[in-house]
């Protein structure tokens, strides 16, 4: 009975330590260890829920740097589609970091709902950020802008005009068609281009990592031509461009006296106005030409009784402005507005032009606008401000780009709106501006923090897209000082230049080979000007309308581009050679003769000859297997030394077009037979003589 109770005793102490054992090899820790950092976020004394909270509030502020080849830029966890996975269980990382051991299981703290579409996130921020850079180096570059002779003088700082097809060729876009009246997919080009995958893989290695910075660098391979009509980015981007198309704006002008009327803006006149985005694919209203627009429908239609009034500009020159006396006035800003709003919800709508009664102006020697108002001198390209009859600002200023028909438009305006801290957006470019303050339509004041230079002949080529671009200081100002309604006076500057001469990139020769595949010249223009193509000689080489080369034969080709002048740029042209070569044939294999065949001969024998030969005359080098039995010389003579059995081989070398190639025969070397011994003969009996 005592040995089974101390049994049981032994059994249940087992049991008991093996529960200890069980329970410390389980024990949970409360807090990550001191110091101790997940994806970069000090987590160390958290607890679970607390570190959750602090990685959960670093996602939501997280941001990095992306260098990416030549540009740079930020892209957000929004941008990202960067999140806190809610199932991410950190209490194994807590009791893996007390251990100082990885955690049994993969934590995964981050999801990124993006993950499929990042490289596609990626490589917009960087056509954006090379958009940008763009008009930074214009900016930069364009100080001096004197023209010659009727030409502007080009300098080795000048920059190519920026072309999302140099970053992805490949991609399908939309573009809009004036002979059929509607926006259309343009399929993607074949052949070497940037890749972006690896780019995107590494950045989601350092976005998991919650790194605020990354040097990414693309890679070179073929990529095949997006097909527009496979694309379901290219059929939404239509979809949507081509509702902007179906809007009718129906504007209504009923002054209280004179005759009302009616203007429909419809589509041809929004196709005017439409700009197609970096991407290649969104699509947009270009504020300044729209603005334009609206300033002439609301000249058109006002009924004010104005008189010529003259105005002393802060050079000195008296220029006429007109003064209204009585009647109504159009107001011009909130006729853009109507029409905006409505094509930018793609809803046709009318609109009431809104009339204002013309206020009678002061009139004596000079109008002085009660000594409140802006003055934008073209010519000279200076801002200036007063306020109560004094001068309070003075600044150098960029004006609408002559050369591309930017230019701005001259009037007597009103500030309408005073806008801090927002995008502005347009045909080729994204900016952000600290200080907005508009007064024709899209057209406005506002600091251009990309700009290192101001003032000269800037405008003329390298101008803004209309509006006024400041230095930040001279903006801030204006902005603290001037009212709506105030007015702006724009005078001066010049109508149109003479074109500057193009610069069309890309290769000037190419080396190929019969049976390569088709590829891509790769031409670029300025100004993305239209390209032609052509080829002197077809057989050699074909050349579609995008610039896609087909072999067609051997030989030599010209292809000739030529760019169609635009409002920057005359018309261009470049040739490229293009060398044909023939495809190399494979080596044939000769034959090698042995006229002797095998032999069979005896020690001793006289040498003989092989008589060997090559069908192609190739000369022939030979090999004896055993030279103890047979040799053989370089003229294809064989020596027998003794008995035996040897391979005597016959090669001919390798030459132009031709393999290495050999024969053999067998040489059958018998002894050499030895003399039989002759048995002596006995003497025959004399026959008796009697």
């Amino acid at each position: 009975m005592k040995k089974k109770n101390i049994k049981l005793l032994v059994v249940l102490a087992c049991v008991l330590m093996a529960l200890g054992m069980s329970g410390c090899g389980k024990k949970a820790y409360k807090t990550f260890p001191e110091k101790y950092k997940l994806a970069s976020v000090d987590v160390g004394g958290m607890t679970a829920d607390e570190a959750k909270k602090a990685i959960k509030t670093a996602v939501g502020k997280y941001k990095i740097s992306v260098k990416l080849d030549d540009a740079s830029f930020d892209m957000t966890a929004e941008d990202l589609g960067l999140k806190y996975n809610d199932k991410a269980n950190l209490q194994e990382l807590i009791n893996a970091a007390n251990k100082d051991k990885e955690p049994e299981k993969q934590v995964k703290l981050f999801k990124m709902d993006k993950s499929d579409e990042l490289e596609t996130a990626l490589v917009d921020s960087y056509i954006t950020a090379k958009t940008q850079s763009q008009s930074d180096a214009t900016a930069q570059s364009d100080t001096d802008t004197d023209a010659n002779d009727g030409e502007q003088k080009k300098t080795a700082t000048d920059t190519q005009t920026f072309d999302i097809r140099s970053i992805v060729p490949y991609r399908a876009t939309i573009a809009y068609n004036a002979d059929a009246g509607q926006f259309e997919g343009v399929d993607g080009v074949s052949g070497d281009a940037p890749v972006y995958d690896n780019a995107a893989a590494n950045l989601t290695s350092a976005v998991k990592e919650l790194k605020d910075k990354v040097e990414l660098t693309s890679a070179t391979g073929y990529v095949d031509g997006e097909k527009a009509a496979d694309s379901e980015q290219v059929k939404k981007a239509l979809k949507e461009a081509n509702a902007y198309l179906d809007v009718t704006v129906t504007c209504n002008f009923t002054p209280a006296t004179g005759e009302a009327a009616t203007e429909a803006v419809g589509k041809d006149q929004i196709a005017q106005w439409l700009i197609v985005g970096n991407d290649g694919l969104s699509v947009s209203l270009d504020g300044e030409n729209m603005a334009t627009y609206c300033t002439e429908l609301a000249k058109k239609h006002d009924v004010s009784k104005k008189k010529t009034g003259q105005f002393k500009t802060t050079g000195g020159s008296i220029i006429n402005v007109p003064v209204a006396s009585s009647g109504q006035t159009v107001d011009g800003n909130k006729l853009y507005e109507a029409i905006a709003e409505a094509i930018n919800n793609k809803k046709s709508a009318t609109v009431e032009a809104v009339y204002s009664e013309a206020k009678e102006e002061e009139t004596g020697e000079y109008v002085t606008y009660g000594g409140n108002y802006c003055e934008v001198d073209l010519t000279n390209q200076m801002v200036y401000v007063y306020k109560n009859g004094e001068l309070v600002v003075s600044s150098q200023c960029v004006t609408g780009c002559i050369s591309k028909g930017h230019g701005t438009p001259t009037g007597v305006y009103s500030i309408f709106s005073r806008d801090k801290d927002r995008y502005l957006r347009g045909d080729g470019y994204k900016s952000w501006v600290n200080f907005f303050i508009p007064f024709n339509g899209g057209i406005g004041f506002h600091d251009a923090s990309w700009r290192s230079t101001f003032g000269g002949n800037i405008y003329l080529y390298s101008g803004s897209h209309g509006c006024i671009n400041m230095p930040y200081s001279a903006a801030k100002k204006l902005y603290e000082n001037v009212t709506l309604d105030e007015k702006v006076i724009v005078y001066g500057g010049v109508d149109k230049v003479a074109g500057k001469a193009q610069s069309l990139g890309g290769a000037d020769s190419y080396n190929v080979t019969e049976g390569d595949g088709a590829f891509n010249l790769g031409v670029t223009a300025e100004d993305n000007a239209k390209l032609t193509y052509s080829s002197d000689n077809d057989g050699v080489v074909r050349v579609d309308e995008n610039g896609n080369v087909t072999i067609a034969g051997v030989g030599t080709a010209t292809i000739t581009v030529k760019s169609e002048a635009t409002t920057s740029y005359k018309a261009g042209s470049k040739t490229i050679t293009i060398t044909v070569n023939a495809k190399p044939q494979p080596n044939q294999t000769p034959s090698v003769t042995i006229g002797c065949g095998n032999k069979t001969v005896t020690e001793g024998d006289a040498p003989f000859s092989l008589g060997a030969s090559a069908s192609n005359g190739a000369a022939l080098s030979y090999q004896s297997s055993d030279p103890s039995i047979a040799s053989v010389d370089g003229a294809g003579n064989v020596t027998i030394y003794r008995a035996g059995t040897v391979q005597i081989t016959a090669i001919a070398g390798e030459m132009a077009g031709w393999n290495s190639a050999s024969s053999s025969i067998t040489v059958t070397v018998n002894s050499k037979p030895q003399p039989q011994p002759v048995a002596p003969t006995e003497p025959s009996e004399q026959p008796q003589q009697n």
